[in-house]
C-alpha cells in the first residue's frame, strides 16, 4: 500500500512540473524568441526574481539594449567601462569588438552563464542573448602551502580559483601536449571540474577510467575535492586515501610529467592525482630538492615513524598484559613501581590516553592558531601530570603515547596521517586481547587489505606487489637524480615508448 501511494504521489508531482528525485522545479528549455523583454522576463521568472538580479535598458543611436546580470557575481568596473563601450560600438558599426562573448538561444544555457557571472544582452531583432563574461573573481591571492610546507623549493600554493590554479600549472608546463577537459558536477552547485593530462605521456586507460568515474558522479552538490575523491574511490570503505591530494603546483606538474591524471575542482585549493601508490604518500616534494643521501635518510625515518606510531602503544599493552618475560629485569622494577597505583589494566590505560590525546589534537585544530597551540601544549602537560598524580595512568605510558603521537606527525600526507591515527586503535585492542599473537593477526589483516586495494584500477602496493625492481629506485630511498630517468610502470603510457626516456622527476 505504501509503495502504491508513493508511486501515485510521484506521478502527481511530475504532473505539477516537479522533480521528485532532486526537489527541483522543471524549467522547460524552450528556445528564446526575438522579443528581448519577454526573454528577460522568462529568465527572471525561472530564477524566482531574486533581489540581486538586475535588469537595465540602454539606448544608443536609436537602438535599445537590455542587459541582465546578477550584481553579486559581476565586476562593475568591467560592466561600465567595457561592456557599455561594446554596446556603443555595436550601435555604430553593427559588430562587437574582440572579447570573451558567446550567443545563446536556450534558457538552461542562459541560466548557467548568468549564475557564473556573465551578463546577458538582448540585441534588437535577434533571438536569444549575447553573453559577455563580466565575472568578478573573489578569493585570496597565491599564498604559501600550509600542509605541504618545505624549506627548499617553490613556495607557491593553489587557491580556490580554478582559473588561477590552471595558470599556475601552465606557467610551469609550457607544452602543447597538455590537455584540459572540463565537466560539471552537482545538480545544484554545477561545480566545474577540470581533468588534466599530457597527451602521449598519460596512460590512456587511466585517463578513460577517471573520465568515466567523473561522469558517473550523481550528487546535488560538490564543494571540495575531498568529497569527489570519496565518490570515485575504488574501495570507499577503506580508511586509506586512494588519491593523492596536493596543494603545490610543482607537485602537480611533476605528476603530469610522470603520466598521472590530475583533477582540479573549482572552489578548493587541493588537487587530486591518480593513480597513487601507498609509498607515494610518504614522499615529500623536498625530497627532490635535497641531496639524495639526506632525502633517503628522511624517507626511512618517515617509514619508521609510521611503524612506531601504529605499534608502540600496542607493544606496551601486549608486553604488560601477556609477555612480562621480554622485559629486562632492571627495567621491570621501574615499570612495576610506575604502575603500582594504577587500578586499570594496560589496555584501558592505553585507550584512555590515546582518546585523550585525540581530543586535545582535535580541540587544538578547531581553536584559533595561537590559542590552539597553547592549549595543546599546556593541556597535554597539565592533564598528563594530573593523570599520573591521580593514579589513572603511569609515567611510562605517558612517554609511550607521546612518542606514538610525535611519530604520527612525520607523515607528509594529511590524509594518510589520519588513516594511521585510525589504525592505531584496532592494533591496540588486538594486542590487549591476545598479546603479540593478536598484534600479528591485526597487522596481517592490514597487509592483506593493502594488497587488495587499488587506485584507479592500479595496484596500491606497487612496486612491492607486484614487484617491479626498476621502480624501487624511488620508494624507500631515492637514488641520485641522474638515475631517475624513466617513468614508473604505474603510470607509463602503452604507446610512445621513446617519450618514456629522459624525464627528470621533480615533485
Amino acid at each position: 500500500m505504501k509503495k502504491v501511494l508513493t508511486s501515485l504521489l510521484g506521478k502527481w508531482l511530475q504532473g505539477q512540473g516537479m522533480n521528485t528525485q532532486r526537489g527541483e522545479q522543471d524549467v522547460p528549455d524552450v528556445p528564446f524568441g526575438s522579443d528581448g523583454q519577454e526573454n528577460i522576463r522568462r529568465v527572471m521568472q525561472a530564477l524566482g526574481n531574486p533581489p540581486d538580479l538586475i535588469s537595465e535598458s540602454f539606448r544608443f543611436q536609436n537602438l535599445t539594449f537590455r542587459i541582465l546580470y546578477v550584481k553579486t557575481m559581476i565586476n562593475f568596473d568591467f560592466l561600465q567601462r567595457d561592456l557599455l563601450g561594446q554596446l556603443q560600438k555595436f550601435s555604430h558599426t553593427g559588430q562587437f569588438a574582440m572579447g570573451q562573448k558567446k550567443s545563446t538561444a536556450h534558457l538552461q544555457e542562459a541560466l548557467a552563464l548568468l549564475l557564473e557571472g556573465w551578463t546577458l544582452v538582448t540585441l534588437p531583432g535577434q533571438d536569444g542573448f549575447v553573453c559577455f563574461k563580466t565575472q568578478d573573481v573573489v578569493g585570496r591571492n597565491v599564498g604559501h602551502a600550509e600542509n605541504q610546507s618545505i624549506v627548499i623549493g617553490p613556495q607557491e600554493a593553489f587557491n580556490e580559483s580554478l582559473e588561477l590554479n590552471l595558470s599556475l600549472i601552465r606557467k610551469r608546463l609550457r607544452s602543447e601536449q597538455l590537455r584540459i577537459e572540463t565537466h560539471k558536477i552537482g545538480t545544484l552547485t554545477h561545480t566545474t571540474v577540470a581533468l588534466l593530462s599530457v597527451d602521449g605521456v598519460v596512460n590512456e586507460k587511466n585517463l578513460q577510467e577517471m573520465r568515466e568515474r567523473i561522469k558517473l558522479v550523481d550528487t546535488d552538490a560538490l564543494l571540495d575535492s575531498g568529497t569527489l575523491a570519496q565518490l570515485i574511490n575504488d574501495q570507499p570503505l577503506s580508511p586509506f586515501p586512494q588519491f593523492h591530494m596536493v596543494e603545490r603546483p610543482d607537485s602537480v606538474v611533476s605528476a603530469l610529467i610522470d603520466g598521472k591524471v590530475i583533477v582540479l575542482v573549482d572552489g578548493t585549493p587541493y588537487v587530486l592525482m591518480g593513480p597513487s601508490a601507498f609509498i607515494e604518500f610518504f614522499h615529500s616534494p623536498e625530497d627532490y630538492f635535497n641531496r639524495w643521501a639526506s632525502s633517503s635518510l628522511v624517507r626511512l625515518l618517515r617509514i619508521f615513524g609510521v611503524f612506531v606510531s601504529i605499534t608502540f602503544s600496542a607493544i606496551y599493552v601486549a608486553v604488560l598484559t601477556f609477555h612480562y618475560e621480554v622485559i629486562p629485569a632492571n627495567m621491570l622494577k621501574t615499570i612495576a613501581m610506575s604502575r603500582a597505583r594504577v587500578p586499570f589494566p594496560p589496555l584501558y590505560e592505553a585507550m584512555f590516553l590515546e582518546l585523550t590525546l585525540e581530543v586535545l589534537r582535535e580541540a587544538g585544530a578547531r581553536l584559533p592558531t595561537k590559542v590552539g597551540q597553547t592549549m595543546g601544549i599546556v593541556g597535554g602537560i597539565v592533564i598528563g601530570q594530573a593523570a599520573v598524580t591521580a593514579g589513572l595512568t603511569s609515567n611510562v605510558m605517558i612517554i609511550i603515547v607521546s612518542l606514538s603521537a610525535l611519530a604520527s606527525f612525520v607523515t607528509p600526507s594529511y590524509m594518510m596521517s589520519n588513516a594511521v591515527r585510525v589504525i592505531r586503535f584496532p592494533v591496540i585492542l588486538f594486542a590487549g586481547w591476545w598479546g603479540f599473537v593478536g598484534m600479528m593477526v591485526c597487522l596481517n589483516l592490514l597487509l592483506i587489505h593493502l594488497l587488495n586495494l587499488s587506485s584507479l584500477g592500479a595496484p596500491y602496493m606497487t612496486p612491492f606487489a607486484p614487484l617491479r625492481l626498476a621502480d624501487l629506485k624511488d620508494t624507500l630511498i631515492r637514488l641520485p637524480t641522474q638515475m631517475l630517468s624513466s617513468r614508473p610502470a604505474l603510470t607509463r603510457a602503452r604507446r610512445g615508448l621513446k617519450k618514456e626516456q629522459g624525464s627528470m622527476k621533480r615533485k
